[in-house]
């Protein structure tokens, strides 16, 4: 009875399973998955609004595997016409049975240009969000067992569009054993990467010897074989190689690593590198802790010199809570040139890695310097320091000692956080004598220039200092003295904070050779930094500062030599655009050249290419400066200067400023004047504006014009013509008074309101005129000045006949050699005009005399026409006031003609002149 209902289920069974067989047969010989891709299209779009293109056919298999042969399929970008993704063709089977299981067994997969361009928005979601269930149930792991994977020409494309990094993938190969959990299996893959943050260019290939498990965390990694070749780590031809083993235990804390030997070499910015590091043997577990020797060595060969640098660390013993090395050592050899340095340290090494606290206690070293730009040819030190770090809490304390040469200093340095790091630090040393760490400081200043000028930096950008908002600070330094020849430096104290938003130097006080210095610097804005200072100093030679050759030119007052034949280099002033600062700076004596300034208060603002000096304040030249200068470098140079000069002793500016040495005396100018231009000739070419110039008590240097004048008296032969003589600085003409204003165009100072008062002449306005080139630095002048009567008593009688004779004075020339010339014709012919004009009133006599004089010579013609009608001249009332009283009323007619005869003559003579 029961083996005949056995059989029935049997034949039962085998009846649905030969019918479920029959079905399969059916659907295979019938079922066409093609006649369903317009619905899975549609599907597609409607459900995640994307364009798929299935453009080959599908063939499916069903018995004994369940499998798929997949031609060309792309899909879109969500509600874009945009690739996301493609693949040229792919093949899978699996078998069915294992299916009911829970077990996945699969053939070899093959895929073949697969293409992927995955993009992380700024918001952090990805572009194939959409395409992820939403469904957050935790699945049931499957057991899986693939045959192989063979997956080639592939790539995928990552890019954050928050931070602007790209990252490519392509020519991706890869070739797998069989695949399954918990079972090793080989790998082999190549590929090129391509990135932008760091830039990497560089192709990569991977064997190794795979096992994972997912579930108890373990992963193991032997026969790594990897080499990564190209552009990477910020240098060019670099080659990056890894071999060994690694066993990660995850869940029971434990990491193993044999045989591990990486190494590494390259070019970074001409400095050939090549790194090195084994650990034969490291075993960790909560159990116990050993390590066989770990090398590092490091050797680096560039233009300085060549640098070799070995570090061994001993063997380690312990377990988790305490673990020590009986040390770690380092030898260095550098070899730059003619300087050679051996130095070696060690020091013990002790560690909680369950508490993650590590220790070096004695970190001993010493080191021989030998330099023939050392004060001695060689020099030796040591240094002593010790460091304790906590992990967990993120603390790092460290103590030091140095002592080389003269040279002692010691301090304290302990970090809070690791990842916003709190760094304070106490840095004291007696006598910091760089000398005799670095040489001679002259011995190094050609090579300071050449490093400079080949600094990769853009003068017209700032620097960019976002890396110090991450830094804090709160430290100090004190440093009896600094010595760098040919400066010294001492009582060296500085307050030194950063908080994220602002670095700053608070309470800088220190005395650079004979100058104090004390005040407060900052620094903030760090994507755009703005420079903040307030300094006070109480005296300050340049002409220590500056390079010999400018040294004498300015001690000489001589302007900058030019070397013949060579161009006027352009101003650059592209670090003006990239400075932004703003503050003070005040000086209470200062020495440039021969000039001495007292209390100089400069206030500084810079922006953007735009900076003013306001105030711009000294007294100098012997009285006082106030006013502002304004200067735009952001396209041609601009400069606008507006000071106000009293009490200025004139001589000693114009020597300065302009290289002319014609006048002295004191006085007050007021100018108001702008230039632009790509050089120093270009801004005095288009210089305008106005100058305001009042003086007294002054000289005209180079020309005495009385006693020209008179040494002209007998040399009227030159009536023809002009006669011209060179400045002679020993020579002067006196004044009491000039005024002058000076319209500025086009780099040309244009004047024609000079008015001067001396003892021997008067100028009086509009009686003058000419032109400064400023640009070309040259002269053309002509000055009418009048003698007057004061020359009586300075030069007898041949002086008095000169009194009321104009002078044409024409200066020419050059700012540097000015050249004065006087009018010889129309001197003689006022010579003789006035000689002619003596006869006259000496033939005239009495009242008349003097009116006739006063009529053609004088300065009041009103006065005088009213005193010749009269038969007096207002000149000469009183001198004739005795003569008039003697005279006779009745004096005989006949004797009077001879006295009109004469006149007539003399007026006949003085009008055909």
């Amino acid at each position: 009875m029961r083996n005949t209902l056995l059989k029935k289920i049997l034949y039962t069974v085998a009846a649905i399973f030969g019918v479920a067989l029959l079905l399969v047969i059916y659907l295979a010989a019938t079922f066409d998955p093609n006649d369903y891709k317009s619905t899975v299209i549609q599907l597609v779009k409607d459900k995640k609004q994307r364009t798929l293109d299935i453009k080959g056919d599908i063939k499916l298999s069903f018995w004994p595997k369940i499998g798929a042969d997949l031609g060309e399929i792309t899909l879109s970008e969500h509600q874009s016409d945009k690739q996301f993704a493609a693949i040229k063709g792919a093949k899978v089977a699996l078998a069915v049975l294992p299916l009911l299981r829970k077990e996945i067994v699969v053939d070899t997969v093959y895929l073949d240009g697969v293409q992927a361009n995955v993009i992380q928005h700024a918001d952090g979601s990805f572009n194939f969000d959409d395409l992820l269930s939403k469904d957050e149930q935790e699945s049931q792991q499957i057991n899986f067992d693939v045959q192989g994977v063979k997956v080639t020409n592939t790539q995928v494309s990552y890019i954050n569009e928050a931070s602007g990094a790209k990252y490519t993938v392509d020519q991706f190969n890869l070739t797998t054993g069989q695949v399954a959990l918990k079972t090793p299996f080989d790998l082999s893959a190549d590929f090129h990467l391509v990135a932008n943050q760091p830039v990497v260019d560089a192709l990569a290939k991977i064997k190794a010897n795979v096992m994972v498990d997912p579930e108890a965390k373990h992963f193991v990694v032997k026969g790594l074989d990897a080499t990564i070749k190209g552009a990477l780590l910020d240098g060019k031809d670099v080659n990056v190689t890894a071999q060994g083993a690694v066993d990660i235990d995850a869940a029971q804390t434990a990491l193993n690593v044999s045989g591990l030997k990486l190494a590494m070499q390259g070019d970074f910015n001409g400095a050939k590198r090549d790194v090195s590091l084994q650990a034969p043997a490291l075993a960790v577990n909560p159990k116990q802790i050993s390590s066989e020797k770990v090398i590092l060595a490091l050797k680096q060969q560039d233009a300085q010199g060549d640098i070799n640098m070995d570090i061994i660390l001993a063997e380690l013993k312990g377990n988790q809570q305490a673990v020590e090395s009986k040390g770690i050592t380092a030898d260095v050899k550098v070899n730059a040139g003619a300087r050679k340095v051996d130095g070696h340290f060690e020091s013990p090494v002790k560690a909680n890695l369950a508490d993650m606290v590590f220790d070096v206690p004695a970190l001993a070293g010493k080191f021989d310097i030998k330099d023939p730009a050392l004060p001695n040819g060689a020099m030796q030190g040591q240094f002593k320091l010790s460091a304790n770090a906590d992990v967990k809490q993120e603390k790092v304390k460290t103590t030091f000692n140095l002592n080389l040469a003269e040279t002692k200093l010691n301090g304290d340095v302990s970090v809070a956080g690791f990842k916003t790091p709190h760094i304070g630090f106490k840095v004291h040393a007696d006598t910091l004598n760089l000398n005799a760490l670095l040489g001679n400081n002259n011995a190094k200043k050609a090579e300071s220039k050449t490093t400079a000028a080949k600094a990769g930096t853009n003068p017209g950008k700032p620097a960019d200092l976002s890396a110090l908002k991450t830094l804090f600070l709160d430290g100090s330094i004190n440093i009896g003295k600094i010595i760098y020849s040919p400066y010294t430096l001492t009582g060296l104290n500085v307050g030194i904070k950063a908080d994220g938003q602002k670095l700053a130097l608070q309470g800088l006080d220190v005395k650079l050779d004979d100058s104090r210095i004390h005040g407060n610097v900052g620094i903030s804005q760090f994507n755009k930094p703005l420079y903040t200072f307030d300094l006070n100093i109480d005296k300050l030679d340049l002409n220590r500062y500056l390079p010999q050759q400018t040294q004498t030119a300015t001690a000489e007052n001589k302007p900058a030599a030019k070397t013949a034949g060579t161009e006027e280099q352009p101003l650059d002033l592209s670090a003006l655009k990239a400075l932004n600062a703003q503050g003070n700076i005040r000086i209470g004596w200062l020495k440039y050249g021969k000039t001495e300034a007292k209390n100089l208060n400069i206030g500084l603002k810079a922006q953007d290419g735009l900076a003013s000096l306001d105030p711009l304040n000294v007294d100098v030249y012997q009285g006082t400066v106030r006013g502002g200068v304004k200067v735009d470098a952001r396209a041609t140079p601009a400069i606008a200067i507006k000071q106000s000069l009293q009490n200025i002793a004139v001589g000693p500016l114009l020597v300065d400023t302009i290289n002319n040495d014609m006048l002295s005396g004191t006085g007050n100018v007021n100018l108001d004047v702008t230039a632009q231009g790509n050089t120093v000739t270009a801004l005095k070419k288009s210089l305008g504006g106005s100058v305001d110039l009042r003086m007294a008590d002054g000289a005209v240097k180079g020309f005495d014009l009385a006693g020209t004048i008179r040494d002209a008296k007998g040399k009227l032969n030159l009536l023809k013509g002009q006669a011209n003589t060179a400045a002679d600085q020993t020579k002067k003409t006196d004044f009491s008074e000039l005024t002058a204003t000076f319209n500025i165009k086009n780099g040309v100072a244009h004047n024609d309101d000079l008015a001067m008062k001396a003892p021997i002449f008067r100028l009086p306005k509009g009686e003058s005129k000419g032109d400064i080139d400023i640009g070309r630095e040259q002269i053309n002048y002509l000055a009418k000045p009048t003698l007057v009567n004061t020359l009586k008593g300075q030069g007898g009688k041949e002086a008095e006949q000169l009194s009321g004779v104009g002078v044409p004075v024409k200066v020419t020339g050059t700012f540097a050699a000015p050249k004065f010339g006087i009018d010889m014709a129309a001197l003689g012919q006022a010579l003789a005009k006035s000689a002619a004009l003596d006869a006259l009133t000496n033939q005239l006599g009495g009242d008349k005399a003097g009116a006739v004089k006063s009529l053609i010579g004088g300065e009041n013609k009103a006065d005088a026409l009213k005193g010749l009608l009269n038969g007096k001249s207002k000149n000469s009332e009183k001198s004739a006031e005795g003569d008039a009283a003697k005279s006779d009323a009745g004096s005989n007619n006949e004797e009077a003609k001879p006295a009109d005869n004469a006149k007539q003559k003399a007026l006949k003579k003085l009008l055909n002149f």
